[in-house]
């Protein structure tokens, strides 16, 4: 196997521009959702309760993203390192190109549509759905561009996670 390429999201464009970015992706999906929301139920009164379970939903819902990126790699039986850090887990070895970019994408198309739903099921406290659901999708921003970068690898390359990026390796 050979590296192919080198993805360190942090050197290629850096920490304060991806923060900027997530938190100008935040800001147009909670003003998307809140607005779609709004076309689908109007005149509906928002309501101030709930704001610690606000907090613990929020937390929540990053955990279950860390889960959701792992369930594709279990479904192929590959297997994972177990060691897991407190925000940071060590599971991407030797994974093909179409897994990994199941595993980056999904937590966003599972998680965003269920909040969007649970905003129209309870609709006093929509804006809170909206918002997790706006920092859900600035929490994706970097699965998003590692994304990008993976649809330009070659089609049989397999992935390892390192610890200052991810490396693209290929058969030669």
């Amino acid at each position: 196997m050979n590296c192919w390429k080198t993805i360190n999201l942090m050197k290629d464009y850096g920490a304060v521009r991806i923060i900027l970015i997530a938190v100008c992706f935040m800001i147009m999906v909670f003003i998307s959702n809140f607005l779609a929301f709004e076309l689908l139920r109007p005149k509906t009164s928002l309501s101030d309760e709930y704001v610690p379970l606000f907090g613990v939903l929020l937390v929540v819902i990053l955990f279950v993203h860390k889960v959701i990126h792992v369930l594709p790699i279990i479904c192929k039986k590959r297997k994972i390192e177990k060691k897991i850090y407190i925000w940071r887990m060590r599971t991407w070895k030797r994974i093909p190109k179409t897994t990994m970019l199941i595993s980056l994408l999904s937590p966003f198309m599972l998680i965003t549509p269920v909040l969007f739903y649970a905003a129209l099921a309870f609709p006093n406290h929509a804006h809170y759905f909206c918002m997790i659901s706006g920092i859900h999708a600035g929490y994706c921003l970097p699965d998003f561009l590692l994304a990008l970068k993976l649809m330009q690898a070659p089609k049989a390359c397999f992935i390892d996670q390192e610890a200052d990026g991810f490396d693209i390796l290929v058969e030669k």
